[in-house]
C-alpha cells in the first residue's frame, strides 16, 4: 500500500508540473501581447490582430485568398516595418487540385514607392515556388523559380530583410534567396490574391494563412524568446521530476 502511495503521488505531481508550466507559457505570451485592430482593405470589418511592440500576428481565412488581382486582400500596416524585420508565412490553406491553384503574396512599400517583393506559392501536386522583386531602378525580375517541390509546410514561408544582410527568403526547409541587395526596404502593406482574373475558379477551398512579422528591436519580442524559454521550462520540468523520483 504504501508504494502505491507513493506512485500515485509522483504521478499525480508530474501531470500537475506540466500543467503548471503549461498555463505559465500561455499567460507569460498573453501578458507580452496587445490584441488590437488593423485596417483590411476589400472587407466590412476591421481585422482582429495580435500586436508587441515589435510583433503584428494576423490570419486570412481562405475565402480571402480567392480574390483577383486586380482585387486583392490588403493587411495595410499602422506604421511601415523599417529595414530590419521577418515575416514567418503559415500556409495552412487546402488547394483545389488544378494548374493555376495558387496564393500570391506581394509584399510593397508604401506608396509612391513602386518597390515589392513578391511570391508565389502555387497549390497543385507541383508545389511550385516563385520569388520575384520589383525596384524602381530594375523592374519586375524573376529572382529564384523552382517548378517540383518548391515549397513546404514542413516550416513556415519567410521572408527577412537587414540593413547589412540585405534580403533573404525561404521556402519552408531552406533558404532560397540570400543577401539580395534592395538598397532598403521598409514594408508599408501586404496583398494577398489567388486568381489571375475574377472569371477563373477559386484556388483554395478550406484552411486559413497566418502571417507573423517581426521588425525593429527583435530582442524585445517574447515572441524571440519563447523558444528559450520552452527549452529552459521542459528541462527544468525534467530535472526536478528526476530529483523527485531519486528522493522518492
Amino acid at each position: 500500500m504504501i508504494i502505491n502511495y507513493k506512485f500515485s503521488t509522483y504521478n499525480l505531481s508530474y501531470y500537475h508540473i506540466f500543467l503548471v508550466l503549461g498555463l505559465t507559457i500561455v499567460m507569460v505570451s498573453i501578458f507580452f501581447q496587445n490584441p488590437s485592430f488593423s485596417q483590411l482593405t476589400n472587407d466590412s470589418q476591421d481585422l482582429q490582430t495580435t500586436k508587441t511592440n515589435v510583433s503584428e500576428i494576423f490570419v486570412l481565412p481562405f475565402n480571402d485568398t480567392n480574390n483577383d488581382r486586380r482585387n486583392p486582400v490588403e493587411y495595410v500596416f499602422d506604421e511601415p516595418k523599417a529595414n530590419n524585420w521577418i515575416i514567418s508565412i503559415y500556409n495552412n490553406l487546402s488547394y483545389y487540385n488544378n494548374n493555376d491553384s495558387k496564393t500570391i503574396i506581394k509584399i510593397k512599400e508604401a506608396p509612391p514607392s513602386e518597390k515589392f517583393i513578391e511570391l508565389m506559392l502555387f497549390g497543385d501536386q507541383s508545389k511550385r515556388f516563385i520569388a520575384s522583386v520589383n525596384t524602381n531602378d530594375t523592374g519586375y525580375m524573376r529572382m529564384y523559380e523552382n517548378n517540383q517541390n518548391g515549397w513546404s509546410t514542413d516550416g513556415p514561408v519567410t521572408i527577412s530583410h537587414a540593413n547589412v544582410q540585405g534580403l533573404s527568403v525561404t521556402n519552408g526547409k531552406r533558404i532560397v534567396l540570400d543577401k539580395l541587395g534592395l538598397n532598403g526596404f521598409d514594408v508599408g502593406a501586404i496583398d494577398v490574391y489567388g486568381k489571375d482574373e475574377s472569371s477563373m475558379p477559386n484556388s483554395t477551398y478550406g484552411g486559413s494563412i497566418q502571417f507573423e512579422v517581426l521588425s525593429g528591436n527583435l530582442s524585445e519580442s517574447i515572441l524571440y524568446y519563447m523558444p528559450l524559454v520552452m527549452i529552459v521550462g521542459v528541462g527544468g520540468t525534467v530535472i526536478f521530476l528526476l530529483f523527485w523520483k531519486k528522493r522518492n
